[in-house]
């Protein structure tokens, strides 16, 4: 209920940030040509995406079985079936047509599944070009099955001879169909050019199975031009023979020819008949037979001809019926018989007179040469696409595939992450199999645009000041912040303080025991083993959590609390700890570790016990356990206890600008750090606490070079180093880490270095960063502290740090700045290393407006638009850090399996 409201802009900005994107995508798409089919196209997909049915298992399902090798090489000869066996049938002279209708039915039945369930699971399927042709192809096979639309091979085809034209149907009619048949299909014949790919001589043994973007191109671009290259040869094939179509008829003029003049001595015969003159019957009896014999003769020769002639009347209905006069037709001897298969039969009637013609070898020598024509068709496809395939190749592709090669393997070097580019060689065969590759997954041109945004990133953490820079509209407290974090010795007044050398240090509360006074020897003696403070169990739930301090306890809880975190914590270093560090000897170097430290009001012992306690609950949220061993995990805890041992009250520039001892001793470079890597050193170099006494001297230097490289970082100065070595980590290796897989990208020990410094870091200037109550009481210890050493400044006669004076520096508005300019880059880093840190983010976004609102509310005068400018900014800051928070918790969230 006490969330600032600046906490609802983050969400507000992400969201709006992904409508955005959403909508510049789709607007770009919407820019290609075929504006109203890719409407259509998504109007259709978005109906099933929102009923969720391309996600359902039966969807699934049945995508994977028609995608499957099975249903595919079906499919394959379901096409050749529908291809050529009408015109197999043919040649065959099949009589009827049973066989042929079961065949072609279950061809038919085949299409219309694979249509139907591509249409509705497959999105990339519907409406496209695909789509369109096997719709087309699978409605022409009603044109080939007898009971639907198809021919009925146990009729024959009658033809008048008045007007060449056929009585059932239209030949002409029956060429365009068929033409326009094998065009219906082409989309099902480009299938075919699939197998190309695995011809033996078109299979490259030397190429690199890891460049799979370069064989997904090589796939699609051969399919797409050999696609087109067929259906450009489809088109041509069908529309030549439209030219001369109704320029030269298919059928012989010679068989309408010669039954018109049987036709003409019919009808003299009939009138001789009926004028009842006997010569004259005789006579053109005689005539009639006469060219009958003639007609047997002159088809003879050729390869079809009559096999039957009738004499009789045509009715008014078209319908002949022959007449019971016997001419002695019947008797006739024909060169050819009546066809097995009626529908190479034609008949031609003239008034008259009937003609029957056995077309049955020249059907035959049709439906060859269909045959020949399909197989003509499909080979200039495969010639053309081996050709043009072969050409794309050599000037394009296998330059292609050698830079995207080099691309893959450069960038699993810069990502040192290679998780995300193994490839599953079963699943990507048969995605290759498919025309619908998806060809933005684990591809080089992905890599390479993620490649150079992060050299971009690179190049921009490189170049840019971490340091902020002084600006017009910042006020007196920024400027302070800021002075405070490069170092600096700012004061209002010119010129340096007189003192020098002279070894000036705080006395009274702020100083406790002198830094040199109560040497190693003179330590009292430890107590803690046989005093025995116990923790109770809701005290160790407490250390668990970010609301636990020791502020208002005794050192021998705190002593207690470090003891535990160190030997019986959940951490993973503790059995190490247990086996080789001996109870008491820990126990010794704690209670020595609190003897130095001073009584000052922030950095005591307290603040090392909470430094220590954060540090442990940072470690078990980021699970460093993956990349830590024990040995650095334990090294970085006791560096955080003694990483301010000994501490006087006063910092860096103040012993600098005074000339003392330690600042002389270390050359003005960390002065308290190396102070206080030189206490903690000193104290295990006792017999009594000597912590690494059971350790071998390899191990020991290293954990020693861990401890020091540790405590040095959390001099202020080095503080926009390491937040810039943090952006480069993240940079280099954001998938690693955004998929909660740190130790994907944590493999030296320069990054594990770099980990422990910004972990004990973090841990030390977490005050902001804390539940309000905490974080408050933090910053007032902490400014009572920079205070003191203000009143110190000014007794001493030396410039009064700006920080440091007590009747200048505005609390609240100088915690803001110190979160805007110090503590916000710190976090941000934090969490885009470790995702599960976000929690870090809430808690600087309530702080932050907490502290604006206490200045809002302090009766002081306030410059005019004072108070708007600083709400402005706060929301500005408040917002940032949500919109980081919403990304950090949707990476814990999808990859929840992995949480820490």
């Amino acid at each position: 209920s006490d969330r600032p409201a600046c906490a609802s802009q983050g969400t507000t900005k992400f969201a709006d940030a992904r409508r955005g994107s959403g909508e510049r995508h789709g607007l770009e798409k919407a820019s290609a040509p075929g504006v109203a089919v890719y409407v259509m196209r998504h109007l259709a997909r978005d109906v099933f995406m929102r009923c969720g049915w391309y996600e359902s298992s039966l969807a699934i399902t049945i995508r994977k079985f028609l995608r499957g090798r099975c249903f595919s090489m079906l499919t394959v000869l379901a096409l050749f079936v529908a291809l050529f066996m009408s015109e197999i049938f043919s040649v065959a002279q099949v009589p009827d047509n049973d066989a042929l209708n079961v065949i072609l039915t279950i061809v038919f039945a085949i299409f219309a599944l694979e249509f139907a369930g591509l249409s509705l699971t497959d999105t990339s399927y519907l409406l496209g070009f695909f789509f369109w042709m096997d719709l087309l192809g699978t409605c022409s096979m009603i044109f080939d099955i007898s009971f639907m639309l198809g021919p009925d091979v146990t009729e024959p085809v009658f033809m008048n001879s008045d007007t060449g034209s056929s009585s059932s149907q239209n030949l002409v009619v029956v060429r365009a169909t068929r033409a326009a048949k094998i065009g219906a299909r082409a989309g099902r014949i480009t299938r075919v050019l699939k197998i190309l790919r695995f011809l033996p001589f078109l299979l490259r043994s030397d190429q690199d199975d890891h460049v799979k973007m370069a064989k997904v191109i090589s796939n699609q671009l051969t399919n797409a031009l050999s696609t087109r290259v067929a259906f450009l040869t489809i088109c041509i094939v069908i529309c030549m023979p439209l030219f001369t179509m109704f320029t030269y008829p298919e059928e012989d003029d010679s068989m309408v020819a010669w039954t018109q003049l049987l036709a003409l001595s019919a009808e003299r015969y009939h009138r001789a008949t009926a004028g009842g003159n006997a010569t004259a019957v005789e006579l053109s009896k005689s005539l009639l037979l006469s060219e009958i014999e003639n007609l047997r003769r002159f088809y003879s020769t050729v390869s079809y001809g009559p096999y039957k002639v009738e004499y009789g009347e045509s009715t008014a209905a078209g319908v002949f019926t022959p007449l019971a006069r016997d001419l002695g037709l019947s008797a006739l001897s024909w060169t050819f018989s009546e066809p097995a298969r009626l529908s190479s039969a034609r008949i031609i009637t003239q008034e008259r007179f009937q003609a029957y013609f056995d077309l049955s070898s020249p059907k035959q020598q049709e439906a060859g040469s269909s045959l020949g024509l399909i197989c003509f068709v499909m080979l200039v496809m495969l010639v053309f696409g081996l050709v043009m395939s072969s050409s794309i190749s050599v000037v394009a592709l296998q330059p292609l595939e050698r830079m995207l090669s080099v691309v893959r393997e450069r960038c699993t070097q810069i990502f040192k992450y290679t998780d995300n580019l193994r490839e599953e060689q079963d699943s990507d065969a048969d995605q290759e199999s498919e025309e619908y590759d998806d060809m933005e997954h684990n591809s080089e041109f992905v890599l390479l645009e993620k490649v150079v945004s992060k050299l971009a990133a690179i190049a921009s953490l490189s170049t840019t000041k971490q340091e902020p820079e002084l600006k017009d509209n910042m006020n007196e407290n920024d400027m302070l912040v800021l002075s405070w974090m490069q170092g600096t010795q700012v004061s209002r007044s010119s010129g340096r303080g007189t003192i020098r050398g002279s070894s000036v240090l705080p006395k009274g509360p702020v100083a406790g025991r002198d830094h040199r006074s109560a040497p190693i020897a003179e330590l009292p003696e430890v107590d803690f083993l046989r005093g025995g403070t116990k923790l109770s169990e809701a005290m160790l739930e407490a250390i668990e959590t970010d609301t636990f301090h020791v502020l208002d306890s005794t050192k021998e809880f705190r002593i207690a609390v470090a003891h535990h975190i160190l030997t019986s914590s959940h951490g993973g270093w503790t059995g190490w700890v247990r086996t080789n560090v001996a109870e008491t000897t820990l126990a010794t170097y704690l209670a020595h570790v609190e003897s130095l430290y001073t009584q000052s009001p922030f950095h005591n012992f307290a603040h090392a016990v909470d430094v220590e306690q954060t540090s442990y609950r940072y470690m078990m949220m980021t699970g460093t356990d993956r990349f830590f061993s024990e040995q650095y995990a334990f090294s970085v805890l006791i560096a955080a206890t003694g990483h301010d041992v000994g501490h006087t009250g006063v910092n860096n520039p103040y012993l600098i600008e005074t000339g003392h001892e330690l600042a002389l001793r270390y050359n003005d470079r960390s002065p308290l750090e190396n102070m206080h890597c030189s206490k903690l050193f000193q104290i295990v170099s006792t017999k009594e606490a000597n912590i690494f006494s059971q350790i071998e001297k390899d191990l020991y230097k290293e954990m020693r070079q861990i401890i020091i490289d540790c405590i040095l970082h959390t001099d202020v100065t080095k503080h926009g180093d390491m937040i810039k070595d943090m952006g480069m980590l993240y940079q280099i290796n954001s998938e690693a880490f955004d998929s909660m897989t740190p130790e994907l990208a944590i493999t030296s020990q320069k990054h594990n270095q770099l980990i422990g410094n910004s972990l004990l870091h973090g841990a030390d200037v977490s005050n902001p960063v804390k539940p309000w109550e905490l974080a408050q009481r933090y910053a007032h210890l902490c400014m009572d502290e920079f205070f003191a050493q203000g009143d110190l400044e000014k007794e001493a006669g030396i410039p009064v740090q700006l920080l440091n004076d007590r009747n200048k520096v505005d609390r609240p508005n100088g915690q803001i700045g110190f979160m805007e300019f110090f503590i916000a880059p710190m976090v941000t880093e934090m969490i885009h290393l470790f995702p599960p840190l976000h929690g870090l983010g809430g808690h600087f976004t309530h702080n932050i407006a907490m502290w604006a609102q206490v200045w809002e509310n302090e009766d002081q005068p306030r410059a005019e638009g004072a108070v708007a400018k600083l709400a402005t900014r706060i929301k500005r800051i408040c917002g940032n850090m949500e919109v980081l928070v919403m990304e950090a918790e949707s990476h814990v969230h999808k990859y929840a399996s992995q949480s820490y």
